[in-house]
């Protein structure tokens, strides 16, 4: 269980200088993230737990702060209400609130606010936790338990557990959500820039890829969420749609806006705004390029039915490919500068090659 210690402004302040001197109300906002899982967990409540603090907790690290919690409760439970009232004074809230709710054909959405009063002095009198609660039957094809355990935290005794999807699952849900004139995080949302939410996306799948080996239960997932979600924005059921969305955009990004139909100057944006989620490590353009090198070359396994992935090891191997006319030539420049996101796209000029061939 999360000690009530973890929330002593000293601790934070370790955490942060821990971590490349992370902002320390993000840290607190983790911290106070996870203690609302445990209380829901706690509770008795029958949910899947996903999204991107799902994917901290899976990977061990805290490489991306999250602060939101994502569950699925596949059938509505008239206890629900008042199971938050009671975990609010539990896990150090002072109310919770119902901020909006939203209802589209089969699917119903809810979304609360924690709020809590900031143990580290940030400056805030106020701030809040959202829980984001999806109603419906879960989707995903493999469900884990692991622990509601981080470095952000101090464990009291053996952790508690929370359900939450594969790897391949989450891959799978995550590929739908980087589809910006689809089925993801549009480019405006209420007039705001959405950039730096759809780049969160983009690290995720680059993070996830590299542990994800079923590439049947990636697809059989990706296609689920893909179908629900063209249903639910009114959209031509056909997942061919949000395939070709992800590649123009991975297009777009790793030739800086010279090919693809992609918004490249929101996107540039989102590079550079997500940088404040990202302690971990330096995010750049570079990297965001090996990223959606994995997603476009993600997308056309699926694309062509393939049953399995090749990684990327030794960049010499890549020193006599090339890309040629009938495809985007630009890519080739990589090959010096990101050897890595080369890789990968040369794989997918090789798939798009054979299909040509094929016909």
């Amino acid at each position: 269980m999360v000690s009530e210690q973890s929330l002593n402004p000293e601790w934070i302040k370790e955490v942060s200088a821990k971590n490349r001197k992370a902002d320390p109300a993000l840290v607190e906002k983790v911290i106070r993230a996870l203690l609302l899982l445990e209380g829901l967990a706690e509770s008795g409540l029958d949910f899947v737990f996903k999204g991107g603090t799902s994917l901290m907790l899976k990977l061990g690290s805290t490489k991306r702060l999250s602060i939101d919690i994502d569950i699925i409760i596949p059938k509505k439970d008239d206890s629900l209400e008042g199971k938050l009232e009671s975990l609010v004074s539990d896990k150090g809230f002072t109310k919770v609130e119902l901020h909006a709710r939203k209802k589209a054909s089969d699917i119903e959405k809810a979304h609360y606010k924690f709020f809590y009063t900031p143990s580290y002095n940030s400056g805030r009198k106020e701030d809040n936790i959202l829980l984001d609660i999806l109603f419906e039957e879960v989707q995903y094809k493999n469900i884990e338990n692991i622990d509601i355990d981080s470095t952000f935290v101090i464990q009291e005794g053996e952790p508690i557990k929370v359900s939450v999807p594969s790897f391949e699952d989450l891959l799978g849900d995550k590929m739908t959500a980087f589809a910006p004139e689809t089925t993801g995080i549009p480019y405006k949302k209420g007039g705001q820039s959405k950039g730096m939410e759809i780049i969160k996306q983009l690290y995720d799948i680059g993070n996830i890829f590299d542990h994800a080996d079923d590439l049947e239960t990636i697809t059989t997932t990706f296609k689920k969420f893909a179908l629900t979600e063209l249903s639910y924005r009114g959209i031509e059921e056909n997942t061919q749609l949000v395939l070709d969305d992800i590649f123009q955009t991975a297009l777009t990004i790793s030739t800086r806006g010279k090919d693809g139909s992609a918004n490249f100057k929101i996107l540039q944006e989102g590079i550079s705004q997500v940088k404040a989620f990202i302690f971990s490590e330096s995010y750049h353009i570079e990297k965001a390029i090996a990223h959606v090198a994995k997603a476009a070359y993600l997308a056309k396994l699926i694309e062509h039915g393939e049953s399995s992935i090749e990684r990327f090891g030794n960049p010499l191997e890549i020193k006599d490919w090339l890309i040629e006319q009938a495809f985007y030539t630009r890519l080739n420049k990589l090959k010096k500068s990101n050897p890595e996101a080369f890789f990968y796209w040369f794989k997918v000029y090789e798939l798009e090659m054979n299909k040509r061939i094929d016909e």
